[in-house]
C-alpha cells in the first residue's frame, strides 16, 4: 500500500472530525484509531464515545475510497 495513498485517505477523515463537532450538541466525535491495508482495500478502526466499529473500503487507483461499508464484528471475552 502506497504511504502517500494512507496520507490522503487519513487526512479525508481528519477533516470530518472538526465538521462532527462544529454544533454545540453534536455526539462524541469519530476517530480513526488504527488503518490497515492490502492490495486494494482498507480497513479502518473507528471509535465513538463506547462504541467501536470497522469500516472496509476499496482503493481505487487515484487514491480515493469507494465502496464503504461497516463491517460486523462480534467480540467474546475468554
Amino acid at each position: 500500500m502506497n504511504p502517500l495513498k494512507i496520507r490522503r485517505a487519513l487526512g479525508a477523515m481528519a477533516l470530518l472530525v472538526p465538521l462532527a463537532t462544529a454544533t454545540g450538541c453534536a455526539p462524541a466525535p469519530k476517530l480513526v484509531s488504527h488503518v490497515t491495508g492490502a492490495r486494494d482495500q482498507m480497513k479502518f478502526l473507528v471509535v465513538q464515545g463506547g462504541n467501536q466499529e470497522v469500516v472496509k473500503c476499496q482503493v481505487n487507483p487515484d487514491g480515493s475510497l469507494a465502496q464503504c461499508r461497516k463491517l460486523a464484528v462480534i467480540l467474546q471475552d475468554e
